[in-house]
């Protein structure tokens, strides 16, 4: 069952104020004379390290390290600022320009994903960057957003909506009946790892891939047809794929009720056919694969999340196996009712209007 549920936007709150603060230095000096007066930006955080408000998730709703970017729209002239532990950005931005601003949230400024704000010049330098799924972490989830200002003289509040780059998954409640299949009523289902497989390595901050510009290549894949599978098996994305070692025995009457979610990037790729087989790699949607022992065999039950957007949230609920699963975590060689479960699609992180106050 697939149900579209209430937009959720993230957003950061922007104070616009006159400061008689001395200018700051641009970054491009270059600056037409009398080009208007100075207003001081101000992008204010209610506290270090600001908070999302109904964000069910500590770790979820967490700004460290972030930075600002102003583009003059009728020029080359910019300027940038940057916060290491998400307090206060100022800047000093003439009143009655047009600027584009840019937000980019919890960047990692070392590793393969790299974030310098001092090499940026314009920004198809800030849209066209690589964003790496190993620069996120539980804790520090990358955002990225823009709005168009005119400062004017005075107070003026103005917002600029951030998305977090990664969807989020859900996985809630896993039981067993074997009530129509007696054969498999006396064996023990212990269930061992939920995983996501099929994972995208990169995506632009600016915009997410279409399906046509996936690469078919298996190196840039997280788990590619199985846990650790291919050419990527970096520790690094662990915690935002799976969770391994649950070995938990479940009954009819003992489901598993711990609610578990992981991370992947954006994966525009639609389901291939009614039940997206395929045993030879190619691009292809993601999933997620319950992966349990049934008696002394290991069985695998896939769930496939096609056509995945940024800063959404699939949540699979009331999932309840009914016989025997695949012999291989990426062929699905089942029956369509062996697995019944509920999901829902979330544009947004809760269904809440979520603003980060910074």
């Amino acid at each position: 069952m697939y149900k579209a549920l209430t937009y959720c936007t993230l957003a950061i709150l922007l104070l616009l104020s006159v400061s008689c603060a001395k200018p700051l230095e641009w970054v491009n000096p270059q600056e037409p004379e009398n080009s208007g007066d100075m207003v001081t930006v101000l992008f204010s955080a209610a506290e270090a390290g600001s908070k999302a408000t109904g964000i069910s998730d500590e770790s979820e709703r967490s700004i460290g390290r972030w930075a600002v970017f102003a583009f003059d729209d009728s020029s080359n002239w910019f300027r940038y600022a940057t916060s290491d532990n998400g307090g206060d950005i100022a800047m000093n931005l003439r009143a009655g320009r047009q600027y584009t601003c840019y937000a980019v949230v919890n960047y990692s400024t070392s590793g393969t994903g790299a974030f310098v704000p001092s090499t940026i010049s314009e920004p198809a330098h800030i849209k066209n960057k690589m964003a790496y799924l190993g620069d996120n972490a539980i804790g520090r989830l990358l955002m990225y957003g823009s709005v168009t200002i005119t400062p004017v003289a005075g107070i003026q509040d103005c917002h600029i909506a951030v998305k977090r780059i990664v969807s989020r998954i859900n996985i809630t409640g896993i039981a067993v009946d074997f009530s129509a299949k007696p054969l498999l009523a006396d064996k023990t289902f212990t269930l061992r790892h939920v995983y996501v497989t099929n994972a995208y390595r990169t995506t632009p901050f600016g915009a997410d891939y279409t399906a046509a510009q996936l690469s078919d290549a298996r190196t840039a894949w997280y788990n590619s047809g199985g846990w650790h599978r291919g050419e990527n098996a970096e520790t690094a994305v662990d915690a935002l794929l799976g969770q391994r070692g649950i070995n938990t025995v479940i009954t009819p009457n003992a489901p598993y009720t711990v609610p578990l979610s992981f991370y992947a990037f954006p994966n525009p790729h639609p389901l291939v056919g009614d039940r997206h087989d395929m045993t030879v790699w190619t691009r292809r949607c993601t999933r997620v694969v319950i992966e349990a022992t049934l008696g002394s065999e290991t069985m695998y039950y896939q769930i496939n999340v096609p056509e995945m957007e940024r800063n959404y949230v699939y949540s699979a609920a009331n999932i309840v196996i009914r016989g025997r699963g695949s012999s291989d975590p990426e062929i699905i060689d089942i029956d369509p009712d062996i697995l019944d479960l509920s999901f829902d699609i979330n544009d947004g992180w809760d269904g809440n209007d979520n603003e980060l106050n910074l």
